[in-house]
C-alpha cells in the first residue's frame, strides 16, 4: 500500500484547461506509483499521487516546483498561491 498521497488543486484561466491538463498529463510522474487527475466545476483541476516513500516524494518536489514555475501562466491564483495542495500518510485504504 503506498505510504504517501498528494493533492493538489489548480484553477486554469478561462480557455486554459485543456493545456493545464495536458500539461499535468506530460509531467513525469515516474516516481509515483499511482496518478489521477480529477475535473471540477469552475475551471479547476485536481492531480492525485500515491508514492511508496517519503524519499519518493522528496525526488519529485524540485522537478514540480520548475514545472509549476513554467505553467504559472495558464494558473488563476487562490489569493497568494497558485495552488492548493495537502499531503498525508495513509493509514487505510479500501475495505483494510
Amino acid at each position: 500500500m503506498p505510504l504517501l498521497k498528494i493533492v493538489t488543486r489548480f484553477k486554469a484561466k478561462s480557455g486554459c484547461v485543456d493545456q493545464l491538463y495536458d500539461a499535468l498529463r506530460s509531467f513525469d510522474n515516474s516516481n509515483s506509483v499511482f496518478l489521477q487527475i480529477l475535473a471540477l466545476d469552475g475551471n479547476e483541476l485536481v492531480s492525485i499521487h500515491a508514492y511508496d516513500t517519503i524519499e519518493e516524494r522528496a525526488d519529485d518536489i524540485l522537478a514540480g516546483l520548475n514545472w509549476l514555475d513554467s505553467e504559472t501562466p495558464l494558473l488563476e491564483a487562490y489569493g497568494e498561491n497558485r495552488t492548493q495542495a495537502f499531503s498525508g500518510i495513509v493509514l487505510q485504504r479500501g475495505s483494510d
